[in-house]
């Protein structure tokens, strides 16, 4: 199955989710949210940042929302800086637009913005440019053992 490494934990820990394939490549929460028929901030966007030490984190936020990276440095108690795209492509096979949390679980600590909650059903990466994966936020939060901060900034 090609999202297995997005599915797999989802079936272990019992969690409903609904594949939303589309034909169209989707880059963009935006562009996502529109092929999926959800609203934009139904779209939980995935960066990843790296710390002076070399540690990864993950960032998930709303689709219509920007993350602060000062909120985060605050939080892990070092400078990070978001991952190069050919980086993340090159090194880990992760294609922007298409990252899962789930790609990063035991790779990352793992952020959730408490703005995520705020939607009964949320559509996060399944690795494919072209398919989503819905399902209940409280059970991202369960599943991946996020850790809640605040992470956007409040212009957004």
């Amino acid at each position: 199955m090609p999202y297995d490494e997005v599915t797999k934990p989802l079936n272990e820990a019992g969690v409903q989710f609904t594949i939303k394939p589309h034909e169209a490549l989707a880059f963009t929460a935006t562009a996502a949210a529109e092929h999926r028929g959800v609203r934009v901030s139904q779209i939980v966007k995935c960066l990843v940042a790296r710390s002076e030490q070399g540690d990864l984190c993950a960032a998930l936020l709303p689709g219509d929302r920007t993350l602060k990276l000062r909120k985060v440095r605050k939080v892990i108690g070092s400078p990070l800086a978001l991952v190069d795209p050919e980086e993340l492509a090159n090194e880990m096979g992760l294609t922007v637009g298409a990252i899962s949390p789930f790609h990063l679980v035991g790779k990352a600590r793992i952020f959730m913005d408490p703005t995520v909650l705020e939607e009964e059903l949320v559509d996060i990466s399944s690795g494919d440019l072209r398919a989503g994966i819905e399902l209940r936020s409280k059970a991202l939060l369960e599943v991946l053992d996020a850790e809640i901060c605040d992470l956007i900034s409040t212009r957004s």
